[in-house]
């Protein structure tokens, strides 16, 4: 993955607790910046276990895209996402 590349968002409900928004699960966007690599503790958390390092992407949205055409056409929304919530576009 690199800026510029579009990804949707993998649309996932585990049990447990996820960090990936709803309102952006599903929802197209296009990649900005890589934020680096942090612990994605979405696996770990069930079991205790360290949790694996992973790369965090930036993601924007389209306000259109996540709530419809009243949304201002020129707004955009940011998210931090790690690299197993997104999927090529």
């Amino acid at each position: 993955m690199r800026p510029g590349d579009r990804v949707r968002v993998r649309v996932l409900n585990p049990p447990g607790h996820n960090r990936a928004p709803s309102y952006v699960r599903g929802r197209t966007g296009v990649v900005v910046r890589s934020v680096g690599d942090g612990r994605f503790p979405d696996e770990a958390a069930a079991v205790g276990a360290d949790a694996r390092r992973e790369e965090i992407w930036t993601v924007a949205f389209a306000a259109t895209e996540l709530w419809g055409p009243d949304a201002g056409p020129n707004d955009r929304v940011h998210v931090d996402l790690f690299e197993t919530y997104l999927e090529r576009a």
